[in-house]
């Protein structure tokens, strides 16, 4: 396959945190402080694993022949392109090729020319879904024959992410013969942003998508709206986002940009769970004022109260429905302030005519609603985020919801019992310093705390079926396109392998000489993953 660019892998059109350049002198001396990649060092850690002792060189015209003609989908012919190119031409490896001599390239005793792809289960329109099988295996023989087993073309995607690892940054494979056999242990691997208290560019979404296949998260859970703007447009409701939005159109997704990134993410094997807060943090008023509390305190929390409020809900969420086709359908409910019900003269009175005591109650109103109104025909499974307090209540929202746990991991099986499926957020929260209470002095440790976190911790055997996985927050108050990926990346990575990897993968010192290599590698595709100790990566001097 012709290489037709180098660095263009995994690095936003417009945003580029590292401009590559040539250095002027040989880097000999830089190599021998990189050690070799093995299958040791595909990050997250593979299930099983076998090495050996020969060096293989990469084609640079390294191809991938998919052993069906018959299956012909977008995900393959994009996975081969890209990782193809990638390998060959930029993601590290193309970029230090040109930099080594004769003397200094890999003394190989054989190269990887191609590798044949088998899928068991292949289909033109691959279906992804929190039921999605996504292992695979990889096999290098000796003598460099390559061989990709997958269930599904996601399992593929995943399998050419870690055969890009072995690549390293020598464009080589160490210790062939390499067996490996992997699959994850949670379905639900996230990572949330939030578009609303800083807008992120299109491109620049993408070019988050990208940092996530590169840990095999598989899904991005896009608050896309609060209080501070509404960026997401409607064809049906133009005005939310021409209102809402910090700056229309510029600071706005148009409906076609958010069906491109729903695209973008499926080829890579994300899935895009959008998400409206409701009944509070969502900007409402700006665009449909006619929904919310009228006349109290908070003019942007939608009035419960107001039957017109769910038929406008139903509308807005059938059309994002039809956007965003994944399974799963995320409305918030968490901090309302109550203050809102109680400063409102209507509200009160409605309150008092229809015997609800109290704030909460009204929500468990609203919840009610909601399950009775709204979601029905929409095909989605609810989910909110589920606090302390129980509110909302699992009792109140469609069987079948989950709860995302964002306070304490203690809730999970009071949330369980109640009846709800749970994923867990609140000890990865990567705007904190102190994460789940993990107590740290050095900003470049915090990712520890988030690795020693254990889902299943406080969970009987039969409560852990409930649990679907868990996510890493990235918060935007403090975080916008400038410094996300230094903020973000690393400790995100950190929290992919805690999903990924076998519960017995626990060892700090460990991961961190294996993160410091998937540091390096995601620095050299232009991606400004933070540093965790101190040690010479390329990217330090290209």
């Amino acid at each position: 396959m012709q290489i037709i660019r180098s660095l263009q892998f995994l690095q936003p059109q417009k945003f580029i945190p590292y401009q590559f350049k040539p250095p002027a002198m040989k880097l000999a001396l830089a190599f021998l402080s990189i050690p070799c990649i093995s299958a040791y060092d595909i990050w997250p850690l593979p299930a099983s694993y076998t090495t050996g002792t020969t060096t293989l060189s990469l084609s640079p015209s390294l191809t991938f022949t998919l052993d069906d003609a018959t299956i012909s989908n977008d995900v393959l012919t994009g996975a081969f392109t890209r990782y193809a190119e990638a390998i060959s031409g930029g993601m590290g490896c193309g970029d230090t090729r040109s930099l080594l001599s004769q003397d200094e390239s890999p003394n190989a005793e054989g190269e990887v020319s191609s590798c044949t792809v088998s899928i068991s289960n292949g289909s033109d329109s691959p279906s992804l879904s929190y039921t999605t099988d996504e292992s695979y295996s990889i096999d290098i023989d000796e003598d460099g024959k390559c061989q990709i087993n997958a269930a599904t073309e996601f399992g593929v995607v995943h399998a050419l992410e870690s055969l890009s690892h072995l690549a390293g940054e020598t464009c080589s494979i160490s210790n062939a013969p390499v067996s490996l056999s992997d699959s994850p242990r949670f379905s639900y691997r996230g990572l949330m942003i939030d578009s609303a208290r800083h807008f992120l560019p299109i491109h620049f979404i993408e070019h988050i998508i990208d940092t996530m296949a590169a840990s095999k998260l598989n899904v991005l859970h896009w608050h896309i709206s609060d209080t501070e703007s509404f960026p997401s447009s409607s064809d049906l409701f133009p005005e939310l986002a021409e209102k809402g939005a910090y700056s229309y159109p510029d600071a706005s997704y148009s409906v076609q940009d958010l069906k491109g990134i729903v695209k973008y993410a499926y080829n890579r094997g994300i899935r895009v769970m959008p998400e409206w807060d409701v009944p509070g943090h969502g900007s409402w008023g700006k665009g449909k004022p006619e929904v919310t509390i009228l006349d109290g305190a908070c003019s942007n929390t939608l009035d419960p109260t107001n039957p017109d409020v769910y038929t406008f809900l139903h509308s807005f969420l059938t059309e994002m429905a039809d956007i965003f086709p994944d399974a799963n359908l995320f409305l918030g409910g968490d901090e309302v302030d109550t203050n809102c019900f109680d400063s409102s003269p209507t509200v009160s009175k409605w309150m008092s005519d229809n015997d609800i005591e109290d704030g909460a109650a009204l929500q468990s109103y609203f919840w009610q609603q909601v399950t009775a109104q709204v979601m029905p025909g929409l095909n989605k499974t609810l989910g909110v985020w589920m606090a302390d307090d129980g509110i909302p209540f699992p009792e109140d929202l469609p069987a079948g919801s989950f709860g995302n746990v964002w306070q304490s991991q203690s809730m999970m099986p009071t949330v369980i019992d109640r009846g709800a499926d749970v994923v867990l957020s609140g000890p990865w929260y990567l705007d904190q310093q102190q994460p789940g209470g993990y107590s740290t002095y050095a900003l470049q440790a915090i990712w520890q705390g988030m690795y020693a976190v254990e889902p299943y911790d406080g969970l009987s055997e039969s409560q852990q079926d409930n649990v679907l996985g868990g996510e890493a927050c990235m918060w935007a108050e403090g975080v916008n396109a400038m410094d996300f990926d230094a903020i973000a990346v690393t400790k995100a990575a950190a929290v992919a392998e805690r999903l990924w990897s076998d519960v017995s993968v626990v060892d700090l010192d460990d991961a961190q000489k294996r993160l410091m290599e998937h540091i390096c590698r995601l620095n050299m595709r232009g991606i400004a993953a933070e540093a965790i100790a101190q040690n010479f990566c390329l990217s330090d001097v290209l």
